[in-house]
């Protein structure tokens, strides 16, 4: 079996790849990124120790995709992960990146006849919806209480059945048409989806920063005594 990584050398993308190497050795992974993201380039070496293939390429190119070849699997892991993602002016990098780059893959997955595996965000979710969500604090974290008035939000935290209707930002936004569209390409075409949504990850190759892995963030401003700003 094959299973190509896009997104590869990233947080997600790279932390997969090795995971998968390690319990499956037998696979052959092939981990794919245009390195955008700064610190992405230092995940190469530890994929090419595991004697995982890393191609350089981005898939808003499609003739990117020619140096791959054939493979069974994709995990399509590549993304602009900033929430804050083109609110402060322009949305049309991450609409590239998270959109088009994404349909760029299903049409070669759907090529190769490849199972594809999605990774979306709970980001998908109205942020409105949530903010309005009535909390308790504890000792040491905010909870979702048992008294809510959406349908979809419980003690138990969001479920599926949440409303879509609603703004969530360009990032998921471009996510959520990304998960409809592979919907569309799975019925008229028959190309076999997994869609799974993440929400709030972090470990190891994460970069931490404001806009993307604030609990890796935490854990640096904390470790080396500096200080955090909250707003709202």
């Amino acid at each position: 079996m094959k299973v190509l990584i896009t997104g590869g050398a990233g947080f997600v993308g790279s932390s997969i790849a090795i995971r998968l190497k390690k319990e499956r050795p037998s696979i052959d992974i092939v981990c794919f990124d245009n390195l955008k993201r700064r610190g992405s380039e230092l995940n190469i070496k530890d994929l090419l120790s595991l004697g995982i293939e890393f191609i350089h390429g981005d898939i808003r190119n499609e003739e990117d995709f020619d140096a791959i070849g054939s493979y069974d699997v994709m995990i399509e892991a590549s993304a602009e992960p900033s929430v804050l993602a083109g609110i402060a002016g322009g949305a049309k990098n991450v609409i590239q990146n998270n959109l088009i780059g994404s349909i760029n893959c299903f049409d070669h997955a759907l090529k190769n006849n490849a199972l594809v595996l999605f990774l979306s965000t709970s980001r998908v979710y109205p942020i409105h919806k949530i903010e309005s969500a009535n909390f308790e604090e504890n000792d040491v974290r905010f909870l979702f209480s048992s008294n809510q008035s959406e349908n979809g939000i419980s003690e138990n935290g969001i479920s599926e059945k949440l409303s879509l209707i609603g703004s969530r930002s360009f990032y998921g936004t471009t996510k959520l048409c990304s998960e409809q569209l592979l919907e569309e390409y799975h019925s008229f075409y028959g190309l076999k989806t997994i869609i799974t949504r993440y929400g709030v990850i972090a470990g190891p190759r994460q970069m931490g920063k404001t806009d993307q892995g604030v609990v890796t963030l935490w854990m640096a401003k904390h470790f080396w005594k500096q200080s955090l700003s909250y707003i709202g």
